[in-house]
């Protein structure tokens, strides 16, 4: 799995006329699960029904550049659910294909990306399109690491879940997460990575309800081997 996610990441680079020893990157994939309920439905009638959401799904996430400190980031989150409450279906999608990472240490990063989103509940959370301006924080080795997440998005249509995020006002939908992860961390080939499980919070601003929770998962992470500058 760790090969594939490298291989799908680093495959526009491969097209490039340069020799792939100049290049430096890393990619990190979550597994993950999340459950939310209603913590406060004040805005409720701004057009949402729902009152406890699960999701579970995947992000792959990576950066790639000839700098070994700063390069060009992408992403793909996808996680599929349901409202518990009114049994309507949940979807979640998103893809980042413009943004910037900074490698920090052997493995981490912060990465701040942007791109569109199409997110939904049947029957309680209208579809709409969204325009998501996300960051992500992976810092830590060896046993302990830090996930953060915080996206910001901004609602293309669907009138009834614009202005949404009281939090952001220059947003219409907020999501974050925060988690610790468990694990260890090793060098296969001189190739830095790690995994382990790791238990988090949730927090959502989506069509006028506050949502909370919990979020459990695994993380895979790997970059290539960090080069001394020239």
């Amino acid at each position: 799995m760790k090969a594939l996610a490298v291989t799908l990441l680093l495959a526009p680079v491969l097209a490039e006329a340069r020799p792939f020893d100049e290049f430096q990157g890393g990619s990190w994939l979550h597994y993950e699960l999340t459950g939310l309920t209603d913590v406060d439905d004040t805005m409720r009638g701004s057009g949402t029904d729902a009152k406890q959401l699960v999701l579970a799904g995947a992000r792959l996430h990576g950066f790639v550049g000839t700098n070994s400190t700063i390069g060009y980031h992408i992403g793909f989150d996808l996680a599929l659910g349901g409202t518990i409450n009114s049994g309507g279906f949940a979807y979640d999608v998103a893809l980042f294909p413009v943004g910037v990472g900074v490698r920090v240490g052997r493995t981490g990063v912060i990465a701040l990306g942007a791109g569109v989103q199409a997110i939904g509940a049947t029957s309680t959370i209208d579809d709409a399109i969204a325009l998501p301006l996300e960051l992500n924080i992976e810092v830590g080795g060896g046993r302990i690491r830090l996930l953060a997440r915080a996206r910001a998005s901004y609602i293309a249509g669907a009138a009834g879940r614009q202005s949404a995020a009281p939090s952001v006002p220059f947003a219409d939908e907020l999501d974050a997460t925060v988690g610790v992860r468990l694990g260890r961390h090793y060098e296969d080939y001189g190739f830095p990575s790690g995994n382990g499980y790791f238990l988090g919070a949730s927090y959502r601003e989506l069509a006028g309800t506050r949502f909370a929770g919990v979020v459990i998962g695994y993380s895979i992470d790997m970059a290539t081997p960090r080069k001394p500058r020239r």
